[in-house]
């Protein structure tokens, strides 16, 4: 049998309104905010050379032999939370000069990671010293350099099994990899995940939700 329920003007403000506070509150999951391919080329026609820019980016990545590893698209996303709190787009150009800096953490994300977990999705790279001062972000966030990628499975792993594989995967590379791993996972709340991690090429380190070595569950998860 199947209910219908009248939904008043009142009823949509108020939901509406709901979800622009669990937005606001980053509670809202990473899906819901996830800029679409569709969306990212009708953001790029509307740049000045934006396209001729994304096509000297894709060369620039072919040449480093680290052309594809993700969708080559992506690598210009702002996390769909952080844009919509910030009040800004969800795409940004990072300045040229920084191109090289994310070319170590593709690297690793295809030698040491996706042989682990499978295809990966980046849901933010870099992030504009704007951005990052309205999210409190770290002084020295790697993604201010374009150094670092947060990412997820397309199908959100976010199990205690899955933050196990990352972290057994990052022991094994070891610290000549010098792979930093933001394992956002607490063995005590599993639900609080939402599949995301972090991955950079800057210094071998983990760490979780409190963004310091105190919060990785990695530990834990291993039995170290």
């Amino acid at each position: 049998m199947i209910r219908r329920i009248a939904i008043t003007g009142t009823c949509v403000v108020a939901l509406l309104a709901g979800g622009w506070l669990l937005l606001r509150l980053g509670l809202l999951a990473d899906d819901a905010n996830v800029a679409s391919h569709r969306a990212f080329e009708d953001w790029l026609a509307d740049q000045p050379q934006g396209e001729a820019e994304f096509a000297r980016f894709e060369q620039f990545l072919r040449e480093e032999g680290v052309d594809e590893i993700v969708p080559n698209w992506q690598l210009f996303r702002i996390d769909g939370s952080f844009a919509a709190r910030c009040e800004q787009g969800q795409f940004a150009i990072p300045p040229e000069q920084l191109w090289p800096r994310i070319v170590p953490a593709l690297r690793l994300v295809r030698d040491k990671v996706e042989p682990q977990t499978g295809e990966v999705e980046v849901l933010s790279a870099f992030r504009s010293p704007g951005i990052n001062d309205c999210v409190n972000g770290a002084g020295g966030s790697k993604h201010l350099a374009f150094a670092a990628l947060d990412l997820a499975t397309p199908d959100r792993q976010a199990d205690a099994e899955f933050f196990r594989t990352l972290c057994a995967m990052q022991q094994s590379a070891g610290a000549d990899s010098r792979m930093g791993l933001g394992a956002y996972f607490d063995p005590a709340e599993p639900g609080r995940s939402r599949g995301r991690f972090h991955i950079d090429a800057e210094g071998f380190r983990t760490w979780g939700f409190d963004y310091s070595s105190r919060s990785s569950p990695c530990p834990l998860l291993l039995g170290n």
